[in-house]
């Protein structure tokens, strides 16, 4: 394989996250949310599982006390509800306010629809390896995967 190749590969990798990320606080701005906030939503609608704020902790890598305050936020903007745990009134859950949620749902699956247009593009073997690289690459972020 050659060096020039890894370049060429790396540099693409770069160039779509900066504009992933650009992307995303645009997306944020717009909502009147910070990009954390924005993605610690999008994380609780990918992942049901994730509904106290110690979860939320442990699966972003953000500190309690910084989760504290981007609960705040996304309460006092609406986007989420606190409520007692059924199964433990001692804890307290996270709940989405659909409504609220609902505008960024639908940005978030009409890109869905476009990725998947454009992933229908290629073949089977090649998607295979796109995952294959994607999720190699996703160890640089962080020693835990936020998506389970």
């Amino acid at each position: 394989m050659s060096d020039e190749l890894v370049g060429q590969v790396r540099a693409a990798l770069q160039r779509q996250l900066v504009h992933a990320i650009l992307d995303n606080e645009r997306v944020a701005r717009e909502h009147g949310l910070r990009v954390t906030d924005l993605q610690t939503l999008h994380l609780m609608v990918l992942r049901e599982d994730v509904r106290t704020p110690r979860l939320i902790s442990d699966t972003t890598g953000m500190p309690t006390s910084t989760v504290t305050k981007l609960i705040d936020r996304l309460e006092q903007a609406g986007y989420v509800r606190r409520a007692p745990d059924p199964a433990d009134r001692r804890k307290t859950r996270i709940e989405l306010v659909p409504d609220a949620i609902a505008p960024l749902q639908t940005l978030y699956g009409n890109a869905d629809a476009e990725f998947d247009a454009l992933s229908r593009q290629f073949s089977s073997s090649e998607l295979k390896v796109v995952i294959r690289y994607l999720e190699a690459v996703s160890g640089f972020y962080g020693p835990d995967d936020p998506m389970g």
